[in-house]
């Protein structure tokens, strides 16, 4: 069952120095050049003391690249590696070696968030398969060791001691329909029978006139309590598949009456129900919500702030197949020279699981508050979209909307000058409403942040579709229709002028033409907010 995935990350040998070895241009000794080392290997960046040291990229002759931090000749701190069979690592390095916490993101579609030692998944962290399988725990040297749960897509989830990548001990299984078991294993075998933990009359077989019974829905959610007439009704207990779970009345399956909703996020709303809608609030608490006031970053240089959403992986609703990739590539033009080498504590970046309403609306309180009058802000978002709201992982079908006026108020209170929101969704449109904004490495990246200083800011919204619209997808992009050319547009082919600096209106431009001409005008992307049309959005080395 389970697969040794880390036994072949190595990075390759860097260097070989030599007496052929030649600093092709620029300083090398204390500045920035180029060096061609005698294996073949190039660098581009930083020198100290004669020593790769700052920022710099250098090439192998394998077909790996590396492109991040270096101390004394060695990788040291932040950075992104490209490997040359397709899988890519962003995170940090110490000592040459991938250390501390980071993403692996493998060619086969597999991905690892986690902690790092050794080249090797170390501490904790998730393991996502491609088939829809989700390890997480705790790793040691690469495989599933100690204390994690396994999730399978049929809803199965297996939790408890692992060694070397295999089950050991008391597992605890619990089923799609909520029954949960104890059984015991011994190297990934299972070696007793599962006994059930409680045991109700299936009302899915049989009728259940009235009494207490159990309904499996369609969707894997179960609802346990009172029935009438072969129908969940009366008081009772719903397990939603994502994790959430009502207590209280219940009618013609959905809540009614009154009742508490306690999602996964922590949040707890009680109220009267009327058909799956709140309609009289009881009492509302988001627990994980922080309402500590968020420290301003003070400084005289442009900073920019960035949050990048992507969610793939929905429940209650059709899967994406490309908006976490869409995501990652944002993400990762953010930390190149392009996008402005953000470092770590300036973006944030939520993908899948981790996309939850109330992460997203704490990550962007804890980063784009910290912006001064002098700062950019930037939202991202790529997933499902109704009218008026984005969707996160926890939607529900009824719960958990990231509401556009919730992203709308975090923005409004930041002081940033410039604020960009970029928005692959459906119906993302509607997030137009916005009203009242404050207006107010290298040469390469200093012409980038001189840029933003020559701008007047305010606010562009630049969303995927209008509000009636639904934003595509495309299985030859292998992206959303909106983020691939965005991305396009970003790394220098709507540099319309050729000035080296991209604008929020060449940008909007050149998606548009291409989304509609791609989509034969089924999608139309839309800018709006009131911003200068030379606020930068990028800039080509």
């Amino acid at each position: 069952m389970m697969r040794n995935w880390f036994n072949s990350l190595s990075m390759g040998v860097l260097f070989v120095t030599s007496v052929q070895a030649q600093c092709l241009e620029g300083d090398c000794q204390n500045g920035k050049g180029t060096f061609l080392f005698d294996g073949g290997s190039k660098y581009v960046g930083a020198f100290a003391n004669g020593m790769m040291h700052g920022k710099g990229k250098v090439s192998l002759p394998n077909g790996n690249v590396y492109d991040g931090d270096w101390a004394a000749n060695a990788r040291e701190g932040n950075g992104t590696y490209i490997y040359a069979n397709g899988n890519t690592y962003i995170g940090t390095f110490k000592k040459n070696r991938i250390s501390g916490e980071g993403t692996m993101l493998f060619a086969t579609g597999h991905r690892y968030i986690g902690g790092w030692e050794m080249d090797m998944p170390h501490g904790q962290g998730k393991y996502f398969f491609k088939n829809g399988e989700r390890y997480e725990g705790s790793f040691k040297a690469g495989k599933f060791d100690g204390q994690g749960a396994m999730a399978y897509p049929s809803g199965e989830t297996r939790s408890g001691m692992w060694s070397n990548n295999l089950l050991n001990g008391e597992v605890r299984v619990t089923q799609a329909n909520g029954t949960v078991a104890m059984t015991l294993w011994e190297n990934g075998v299972q070696l007793a029978n599962p006994a059930v933990s409680e045991t109700l009359k299936d009302c899915n077989s049989a009728y259940c006139k009235s009494g207490r019974g159990q309904f499996m829905y369609s969707d894997g959610s179960r609802y346990v309590g009172g029935f009438s007439e072969g129908q969940p009704e009366g008081e009772g207990v719903c397990h939603y598949v994502n994790g959430d779970r009502y207590e209280g009345r219940w009618a013609k399956h959905a809540p009614h009456g009154e009742g508490v909703m306690y999602y996964t996020t922590g949040r707890v709303l009680g109220a009267i129900w009327e058909y799956g809608q709140p309609k009289g609030v009881l009492a509302s608490k988001d627990k994980g919500m922080s309402g500590n006031p968020v420290t301003v970053d003070k400084d005289p240089a442009v900073k920019i702030w960035a949050i990048v959403v992507g969610v793939s992986r929905y429940t209650s609703m059709q899967m994406l197949k490309y908006s976490d990739d869409d995501a990652y590539q944002y993400y990762a033009f953010l930390k190149s020279p392009e996008g402005g080498a953000l470092p770590d504590n300036q973006v944030k970046v939520l993908i899948d699981e981790d996309a939850t309403r109330l992460n997203i609306l704490n990550a962007m309180r804890q980063t784009l508050l910290r912006a001064d009058e002098n700062d950019v802000i930037v939202f991202y978002f790529s997933g499902h979209g109704l009218e008026g709201s984005f969707l996160p992982i926890d939607y529900d079908g009824f719960n958990n909307k990231l509401l556009h006026s919730e992203v709308r108020k975090i923005m409004e209170e930041s002081q940033a000058k410039h604020k960009i929101c970029y928005a692959d969704a459906c119906h993302s449109g509607s997030l137009l409403a916005f009203k009242g904004a404050k207006q107010g490495l290298n040469n390469v990246l200093q012409n980038y942040y001189s840029a933003f200083n020559e701008s007047t800011g305010g606010l562009a919204l630049f969303m995927s579709s209008k509000g009636e619209e639904f934003s595509l997808e495309d299985q030859g992009l292998r992206s959303g229709v909106f983020s691939h050319f965005l991305i396009k547009g970003l790394k220098g082919e709507a540099d319309a002028d050729k000035n080296k600096i991209v604008t929020i209106k060449e940008i909007s431009d050149y998606v548009t033409k291409h989304v509609m001409k791609y989509t034969a005008g089924a999608q139309t992307p839309s800018l709006s907010g009131k911003h200068d049309e030379n606020m930068p959005v990028a800039v080509q080395r």
